[in-house]
This record gives C-alpha cells, sequence and structure tokens, in this order.
C-alpha cells in the first residue's frame, strides 16, 4: 500500500515507459531545437515553443523518477546528434505537418503506458503528460486547419439510413463486385496514409543528408516501400472515387548539409516504422473487408523486415542503446 510514509518502487512495466518517453523526448529536443532555429511563421513558431517546452519539461520529470529510484539516465540524443546551424531541409509547411503527426504519435504511446501504471505519482504524471499532448495536437490541427494545409478526410455526400448487415459477402472482396469501403475503415485508411506520407517526407530529407553510404541506402529502401504502400492505401479509397491526402516532397529543400546524426535519423525511422505496424494492426483489426484485411497482413510483414534491418543497422554501428533487462540468474550462477 502506498502512504505518505513509503512509495513503492517503480514496476518494470513503469520503467519501461520512462526509459521509452526519455529516449523518445531527446529525439524530440533535438528536432525541434533545430526547426526552431529557421522557421519563419509566427503560428508555427508559437507551436513548435510549446512541443519544446513540453520536452524539456517531461526530460527533467523523468529524470528525477530514475534518480529517485536509483536507475541510470538514458544516454538518448544529445548536443553531439544534432546540428541547430545546419541550413533548412524543410519547409514550415512540412514542420507543422510533422508535429500533427508526431503529436499523434505521442497520444498512442502515452494511452499505452497509462494502461500498465499503477504507482499513484507515475498516475497523475501520464495524465498530465497525455492532456499536454492532447493540447499539442490541438493547437498545431488548429494552425493546419487555418492556413489551409491540412487535407480532411473525406465526407459522405450521399443519403444513409440504418441498417443490418444481411448477407455473407459484406466480408469478401476478391472476387467480384466489392462493396464500398465503409466509414470504419476509411478512418484507418487515412490516417495511415497521413502517416506514411510524413515517414516518406523524412526518409527522402535524411537520404540527402546522410553521411554513411550504408545509411543513404537504407532511407532509400524506405522511401521506396513507404511509397508502395501510399499507392496501396491510395487505391482503397480511389477505387471509390474518394480524395487521398495530399504530399510534401516538394517542403524538402536542397540542403545537403546533416543538421542531424546518422544515429539519430536511423532511429527515427526505424521507430517510425515499427510503429507503424502497430497503426496497420488497428486498421486491419478494423477492416471487415477480407481484401483490405489481406493488404494490411502484407504491409505489416513487410515494413516489419525492414524495421528489423534498421534495429540491425543501429547495433552494427553501436548506436542502440539496450533498455533496463532482468536479472539474469542463470549467468550469474555460472559466473559464481
Amino acid at each position: 500500500m502506498e502512504n505518505s510514509n513509503h512509495q513503492t518502487k517503480i514496476s518494470a512495466s513503469e520503467l519501461a515507459n520512462l526509459w521509452t518517453q526519455y529516449v523518445n523526448d531527446s529525439l524530440a529536443r533535438c528536432m525541434f531545437r533545430y526547426f526552431l532555429n529557421f522557421v519563419q511563421d509566427t503560428d508555427i513558431i508559437q507551436v513548435l515553443q510549446y512541443a519544446l517546452e513540453l520536452t524539456e519539461r517531461h526530460l527533467q520529470i523523468v529524470e528525477e523518477f530514475l534518480t529517485t529510484d536509483g536507475y541510470p539516465i538514458p544516454k538518448g540524443f544529445t548536443e553531439e546528434d544534432v546540428t541547430v546551424e545546419a541550413p533548412p531541409l524543410f519547409t514550415d509547411t512540412y514542420i507543422i505537418v510533422y508535429l500533427h503527426i508526431m503529436s499523434i504519435h505521442g497520444l498512442t504511446r502515452y494511452a499505452g503506458a497509462i494502461g500498465n501504471v499503477t504507482r499513484e505519482d507515475q498516475r497523475k504524471y501520464f495524465i498530465g503528460v497525455i492532456s499536454e499532448t492532447l493540447e499539442l495536437y490541438d493547437r498545431s490541427t488548429k494552425v493546419l486547419t487555418e492556413k489551409g494545409i491540412i487535407s480532411k478526410p473525406p465526407s459522405f455526400n450521399n443519403h444513409q439510413k440504418v441498417e443490418f448487415i444481411k448477407k455473407q459477402n459484406f466480408l469478401t472482396g476478391w472476387l467480384g463486385k466489392r462493396r464500398p469501403i465503409s466509414a470504419v475503415e476509411i478512418s484507418g485508411t487515412y490516417l495511415n496514409l497521413q502517416k506514411t506520407m510524413v515517414k516518406t517526407v523524412l526518409e527522402l530529407a535524411f537520404s540527402q543528408v546522410a553521411k554513411s553510404k550504408e545509411v543513404r541506402n537504407y532511407m532509400e529502401r524506405s522511401r521506396q516501400l513507404c511509397n508502395e504502400h501510399f499507392k496501396i492505401l491510395s487505391s482503397m479509397l480511389i477505387e471509390d472515387n474518394l480524395h487521398i491526402p495530399r504530399t510534401f516532397e516538394s517542403e524538402v529543400t536542397d540542403s545537403t548539409i546533416s543538421p542531424f546524426s546518422d544515429k539519430l535519423m536511423v532511429f527515427h525511422i526505424t521507430s517510425l516504422l515499427s510503429s507503424a505496424i502497430g497503426y496497420y494492426g488497428e486498421a486491419m483489426a478494423i477492416s471487415q473487408r477480407r481484401d483490405l484485411a489481406a493488404n494490411y497482413a502484407k504491409m505489416i510483414t513487410e515494413i516489419g523486415l525492414l524495421a528489423e534491418d534498421g534495429m540491425n543497422l543501429l547495433i552494427e554501428n553501436e548506436w542502440m542503446e539496450q533498455p533496463p533487462l532482468a536479472t539474469d540468474h542463470t549467468d550469474l550462477a555460472k559466473n559464481k
């Protein structure tokens, strides 16, 4: 029991939440500091400053949690991984789109984190983090909407009525006439299109500035696969005469001077690819047409293999920081 005289040690799940957030927020701090050095639009600057303030505050609080419980602070990403004075690699337009999508990633992670938190201070902390990230999402969406940058998901202009499914062919999609895509299926497809687009732009930019040939090749492979997935996802909507989100490859500048370390860039893309597995899985779970579910299953396999290659690249270069591990009692016994 928790009381004023006793605080239980953080659990492994809570440690995982804090460790992961520290590493990810240290990366975000590098990105935001670089963006703020050249962004011009005052509305976007305000959202960026808010995002950086959140990141700095979260890093400080997580450090306090870990130190109090006797855990080391992860190295994460530091000033060694960012050159703030590097020329702009992205336009202001892409930066606000990036912030919008990253806030969605944050909300997903923090919602998952809160599900395995029991200690009171951890509960209160992550409830606050979710609230702050919702505010970031709201602010970035407001700017995107007011500036006409965001591509809103399709609307239905037909007449709807309450009906119940009467035939099994509602689930089919391989042969013959397919039923139109449902609103539920569109929601997952459209979000994955937006997220894939943001990854593709990062991969294009990173392939342009990476120092290592191996890293450049990985970025190009990732971009090609994400382009293929964008086409697959787009076809799900275009088939029913529905629009797809706009793309932002033209928002990458011609700079070849890298603002980020190869370590940061590979970690960032690998993390986003790994996250895509979860987003694809969720969209697959709500797809009731078999052909759509099969598309997601195929894409999960492909992106999982690519993410694994990214992990191998990080490990080969000793860029992958090891998360906290359970005690290896067998090894201890052998070395006694």
